[in-house]
């Protein structure tokens, strides 16, 4: 088993000249590829098209509530980690759809306005060493009022 993992994005010109690349631990590999999953369209990966997640065909949909959005997108981050991610077992995705305030930074007054952020946490097990893996992040969806 590797002990180190190419870290994302790849310096394509440091591989060409010869240069060492950036590694990192198993734990961001796995993390830097579930984050690849996350903010990718279907369709997005040439020969899989099931490789992404549902946000981005999701983002300017109007539900009748958020619960159903965070349902839809839960299931095909978890659906898309249990093909791809080969490393992890026993994988739990969880998320919610909050309103956070945005101030906007450009405005010579302070103008507030409300966004929507998606808090979404994956668990699971990594195989070879049942070590627990824990990963979590926040996104910001379009500013839609659902």
């Amino acid at each position: 088993m590797n002990n180190y993992f190419l870290k994302i994005p790849l310096d394509l010109s440091k591989i060409a000249q010869g240069e060492p690349v950036s590694t990192c631990s198993r734990q961001e590999s796995i993390a830097q590829f579930i984050m690849l999953i996350i903010t990718s369209k279907y369709g997005e990966l040439p020969g899989s098209d099931d490789f992404g997640s549902e946000i981005w065909e999701l983002e300017f949909l109007q539900l009748a509530n958020a619960h159903s959005w965070e349902e839809r997108v839960k299931e095909s981050i978890e659906k898309a980690i249990v093909k791809y991610e080969k490393r992890l077992k026993e994988v739990k995705v969880t998320v919610s759809l909050d309103k956070v305030k945005d101030i906007d930074m450009k405005s010579t007054t302070k103008s507030y306005g409300v966004r929507k952020q998606a808090k979404i946490f994956v668990n699971g097990i990594m195989k070879g060493t049942d070590q627990h893996f824990n990963f979590n992040t926040k996104i910001f969806i379009s500013p839609i009022s659902q």
